[in-house]
């Protein structure tokens, strides 16, 4: 049996490294993802709503779990759940690397997405807890830089992999960087003290919860589908308002609560909730959209797209740490602020990308996009985690999580569909602009490219080969037409965000602290 001390120093450090490993996993774990749409379409037959539930069904799950996997690490230990999350991960990256069908991928996926909701709530507040009073808002910021140089090497990384081994090995890498973690977690951090104080875990009140957000939000993911008169849709809508409804009734008279009812009371950790939303969900539309914009209008491939992308990912880890040392020096709200006006720059620029716009023009707006993302994540988390009890830092932190992951889920959702249905539409204008007639069966199959993950001469095969050239500007003009929309909405929640931070959140920098701890394990 091991037995040695650590300073709260070196303890702090110790975690900083592991965990940000951990989240540096991730995150190449979800940019690379991203990026492999092409290839995984091109071997395995799918269209983009299939692959759109490949990105949704990792963040959905991991939203739709994470708030009861928050109270496992109350009840069974922070230790004994990064474990058995993480395990959960490999399995997931397993089936996912391994599937030849577009179903075992969804599943590895959702595999994925459950072991990252178990492990994330007692990792984040692992690293609060460690970390002195005065030093909380460097040490998110350092966590967020290393998930930003993970999101920097993610596509990068992913380019190179997919060139030089094929896509499936984006999946299996994450065997071995996941088992180094569990080795260092398992043997460095402490074992957790459980008493029968600790809150049980209600698990018909987590079923209900989990189950009625997934149908809630696959009802939406499957709207452009089946569409919005389908029973199908009403119907598992339905379902999941029904579920939250039953949950929310059973779990408020619970002795054991799943969701703390005293957060919603608490303005300014719903505000952080809040705008974390807006923040996530801005965030991951520009890792989709400008990932079909550069792969499918300039015709990059995907190590051409993963270099381009550093633009945005390595200002993210750079300045990550600045900004979560200004936390502790300055009023938080104005970081916050700051990050959402750059961020919003950065959107008002992509709502001019065209399929002439200058390479230094789209730079400049990856750009100002990861100086806006890597002021904010640190200064989000640390302010989140003040607006707390150190009684609900496991839970807060997993409804903090879980709403940032239903803002990568609405993003995903929202910015596929209507890409699908304003180019469909943008399509059909463009058509009637130019006095284009097309027969029956030629409008639906050219009206069906706008759903293609890809847009090539060969889905034009059967059209007159002087035609061709010409439809495929006007399909990237109605891609264009319908990316400049979703730009637009990602600038409203921004500008939500914004609101939401300067009118609830009010906290002060932390004065420096002298304390001084010894752990022993």
């Amino acid at each position: 049996m091991l037995s040695f001390s650590l300073s709260s120093k070196q303890y702090m450090w110790c975690m900083l490294l592991t965990i940000g490993t951990l989240v540096f996993l991730l995150n190449i774990d979800y940019t690379a993802v991203n990026l492999a749409l092409l290839p995984i379409s091109e071997e395995i037959e799918c269209d983009l709503n299939s692959l759109q539930r490949l990105l949704s069904g990792y963040v959905l799950t991991w939203g739709a779990v994470v708030v009861p996997a928050g109270r496992l690490a109350d009840l069974y230990g922070r230790k004994n759940v990064l474990i058995a999350g993480l395990i959960i991960f490999m399995i997931g990256s397993i089936l996912t690397g391994a599937g030849h069908h577009i179903s075992f991928l969804i599943g590895g996926r959702i595999l994925q997405g459950i072991g990252a909701a178990v492990f994330t709530a007692p990792a984040m507040s692992l690293i609060f807890t460690t970390a002195p009073l005065s030093q909380q808002g460097l040490a998110m910021g350092i966590i967020s830089s290393l998930g930003g140089f993970g999101l920097a090497t993610g596509p990068t990384f992913a380019g190179w992999i997919i060139k030089s081994f094929g896509w499936r090995w984006l999946f299996y890498i994450n065997i071995p960087l996941s088992l180094f973690v569990i080795v260092i977690i398992f043997y460095l951090t402490p074992k957790n003290e459980t008493s029968s104080s600790s809150p049980k875990v209600d698990k018909g009140n987590a079923l209900l919860l989990s189950c009625g957000l997934g149908s809630f939000m696959f009802a939406l993911n499957q709207i452009e589908v089946w569409g919005a008169q389908d029973l199908w849709f009403w119907g598992l809508l339905t379902l999941g308002c029904v579920l939250l409804i039953i949950f929310a009734l059973r779990d408020k008279n619970s002795l054991f609560q799943t969701f703390p009812y005293t957060l919603l009371k608490n303005k300014a950790f719903m505000s952080t909730g809040g705008a974390i939303f807006g923040t996530a969900y801005c965030f991951s539309l520009i890792l989709i959209m400008i990932a079909l914009y550069l792969q499918n209008t300039l015709k990059m491939n995907s190590l051409e797209t993963g270099y381009i992308f550093l633009a945005m990912t390595l200002s993210v880890g750079l300045l990550s740490p600045i900004g979560g040392k200004l936390v502790d020096l300055i009023d938080i709200r104005i970081p916050l602020i700051s990050a959402f006006i750059l961020l919003f720059s950065a959107l008002l620029l992509m709502s001019f990308f065209s399929e002439t716009t200058s390479m230094i023009f789209i730079l400049i707006a990856l750009f100002l996009a990861g100086l806006g993302i890597g002021f904010n994540f640190p200064a989000m988390n640390t302010a989140m985690f003040r607006t707390i009890e150190p009684t609900d830092i496991n839970t807060g932190s997993a409804v903090f999580v879980m709403c940032a992951m239903l803002g990568n889920t609405f993003a995903i959702i929202v910015s596929t569909n209507l890409i699908v249905i304003l180019g469909r539409s943008e399509l059909t204008t463009l058509l009637n602009q130019y006095n284009i007639v097309l027969t029956s069966p030629e409008y639906e199959q050219l009206i069906s490219i706008i759903n293609k993950v890809e847009h090539t001469a060969q889905q034009l095969s059967g059209f007159a080969k002087d035609k061709i050239p010409h439809l495929l500007h006007l399909i990237d003009l109605a891609f264009l037409n319908g990316m400049r929309i979703t730009m637009w909405i990602g600038m409203g929640l921004t500008l939500l965000s914004a609101i939401l931070v300067c009118k609830f959140l009010k906290l002060k920098a932390t004065a420096p602290s002298s304390q001084h701890m010894t752990t022993h394990f």
